[in-house]
């Protein structure tokens, strides 16, 4: 329910477009009753009668004011004889027609209105809380799983949103015009044509019910597929190194033989609504016909028009009802998948603003850790009871064993994480009392996998600025060792890369990086072991961008080649969470014993 109450509270700004929706739909169903009833008059100019019978009826209620309205048309339709009245007819018909397929079509218009702005709405919500949250939730959670919910899920909330607002409301709306028109024929054969409805009520909800069940297992395991598509485009070279690709075809087809079943079982559920439905109403057809005819032809009752009439409203009444039928069983399905959508919507913000943050436009002193302790899982420290201070315009390095938590301290510097004990102070100030984007706009990364985008190299570099000249862009390209090979490309700096840069080789990606920091022209600079998966080649060209991009900069290095980082001011050496040695490249050398000697004899061993 609260589910439904929610998705409801996005169409307070459709309300305008909401009464027009309605009106219209009250419109195309007074126009489709009329468009059937006419088939009364025409059957009786045709076949029936001569001249409109005067108005003899004394009934009461519905089947009075029926009477009173049919004599009063019939008047006006017959006052100039048969053939006129066939002409009146035929035209009034072509009127009715003209005027239901124009409300119909106005009434889809708007609906696929409403159902198109909420979705846009939900998707761009979804969007805007996937940038905002941590790093963690992305670790956490499967690619695919976010993917599904961005595609698959939103798709059953359109359908979800479709099925309320197109048939539940323009449904019902047909069906009442129809029944009230059926009651004023004959409120018996009403009853006897609708003495089934309980019984399908009561089989939609039980199909529904198993419907919702099925809906999330077969969301969750849509989510695994593209997990697998999602690791097997990036895993690509991979697969095909290892010749691995009946060995992930088989993985991919034991899930899609599992998706397939569930799949399955979910439309026979819902396909099972349908024929169902229909099968009941034609036996309440059948018992209508069978209780017309004795009217007619035993009872004398009933007029044979009115008969024929009373069966085209009826005809006219099973498709509403067997869409009605559907309805419930499609908002069972789009329900699951709004509550996945919302659990990332209303996803807690691990890393956020303080309603008082403090905006910092400058790095003017110092980054202090103090006895900071961090850990992906509880339990399971990464960094413990960390205490070292990073002064302005020095050159920090952080080395030590794969998985020692050197990125960590990058990451959290950042705030990408947020510390479990202790904390870390820019110019005394606590980062967590920092607005979060002016934190991050003195630091700029330039990590080992470097990301790049599927667009032009221009819009890889000026990555979120605007107004970047021409000169500027080829200045600090230039200073990255980058423009001789941009220039050289396809089209120069508007070449489209390829997604994740796939066109560009680990080298000039990480060019690229340099010369994206470059313009940034940040105050804080953290390379995260920005050459380490480099030729020797490339990387004394990247090393040469990043001596250039490191001048007069506060930087913190995160090294696995200790040759790149002789040259710094302060060296922190990290093992099994805690910093065990620090100071200069020579001062921890001549420590025979200390790790950071033991890792530098091993590189240079190999």
């Amino acid at each position: 329910m609260n589910t439904y109450k929610r998705l409801l509270s996005y169409l307070k700004e459709f309300k305008r477009v909401i009464f027009l929706y309605v009106s219209t739909s009250l419109l195309f169903s007074v126009f489709s009753v009329l468009s059937v009833y006419l088939t009364i008059p025409l059957l009786k100019t045709l076949f029936l009668g001569s001249s409109p019978p005067g108005n003899t009826d004394t009934s009461a209620g519905i089947a009075g004011l029926y009477q009173k309205l049919q004599s009063a048309f019939d008047t006006f339709i017959f006052s100039s004889g048969k053939e006129s009245a066939l002409i009146t007819i035929c035209l009034l018909i072509i009127t009715a027609y003209l005027l239901k397929n124009l409300t119909g079509f106005l009434q889809s218009m708007l609906m696929q209105t409403i159902e198109n702005r909420m979705v846009v709405k939900i998707r761009m919500q979804l969007y805007e809380r996937l940038n905002q949250l941590s790093l963690r939730f992305f670790t956490q959670e499967k690619t695919g799983n976010i993917l599904s919910r961005m595609t698959n899920d939103i798709t059953n909330i359109q359908s979800g949103i479709s099925a309320l607002f197109y048939d539940l409301l323009k449904e019902p709306l047909v069906i009442i015009v129809f029944l009230f028109l059926a009651l004023s024929i004959s409120w018996q054969m009403t009853a006897i044509a609708f003495v089934v409805f309980p019984v399908t009520v009561f089989i939609i909800s039980k199909i529904g019910s198993s419907l919702r069940r099925r809906s999330i297992r077969v969301q969750e395991k849509l989510s695994d597929l593209l997990s697998i598509v999602t690791e097997t485009i990036y895993g690509a070279k991979v697969i095909r190194i290892f010749s691995a690709e009946k060995y992930r075809n088989n993985i991919f087809s034991k899930e899609l033989s599992r998706f397939y079943h569930l799949t399955m079982r979910s439309v026979r559920a819902s396909e099972l609504t349908s024929p169902l439905t229909e099968t009941l109403s034609i036996i309440s057809g059948v018992l209508v016909i069978w209780f017309g005819g004795r009217e007619i032809i035993v009872n004398n009752n009933l007029k044979p028009e009115e008969f024929l009439g009373f069966l085209f409203i009826l005809f006219q009444i099973i498709p509403p009802i067997k869409n009605l039928s559907t309805v419930y069983n499609r908002l069972q399905k789009s329900f699951p998948s709004a509550e996945r959508i919302f659990e990332i919507i209303d996803h807690p913000l691990e890393v956020g603003n303080k309603n008082d943050a403090v905006r910092v436009d400058s790095f003017e002193k110092s980054i202090e850790f103090r006895n900071v302790s961090f850990g992906y899982e509880k339990d399971k420290p990464v960094l413990e009871n960390i205490n070292l201070t990073i002064d302005k315009s020095r050159i920090v390095a952080v080395v030590g064993s794969s998985g020692a938590g050197k990125s960590t301290m990058a990451d959290l510097i950042s705030r990408f994480y947020d510390v479990v004990s202790g904390e870390i102070l820019l110019d005394g100030l606590n980062i967590k009392d920092i607005d979060i984007a002016s934190l991050r706009k003195l630091i700029c990364i330039v990590p080992q996998e470097i990301i790049l985008f599927n667009d032009t190299i221009r819009n890889n570099i000026i990555f979120g600025k605007e107004n970047v000249s021409d000169e500027k862009l080829v200045e600090v390209c230039r200073y990255a060792n980058a423009h001789d090979f941009i220039v050289n490309t396809e089209k120069g700096y508007d070449t489209v890369i390829g997604e994740r840069g796939l066109k560009l080789s680990g080298g000039q990606k990480q060019r690229l990086s340099i010369a994206r920091a470059l313009l940034r022209n940040p105050q804080i600079l953290i390379l995260d072991e920005a050459t380490s998966s480099l030729d020797n080649e490339s990387e004394k060209l990247v090393q040469e961008a990043l001596d250039k991009l490191m001048s007069n900069r506060t930087s913190v290095v995160i090294a696995h080649r200790l040759s790149t980082i002789i040259n710094a001011d302060n060296i922190f050496v990290l093992d099994n969470c805690k910093i065990v040695q620090q100071g200069r490249h020579k001062e921890l050398m001549s420590d025979a014993k200390g790790i950071y000697r033991k890792l530098y004899e091993l590189q240079f061993a190999e």
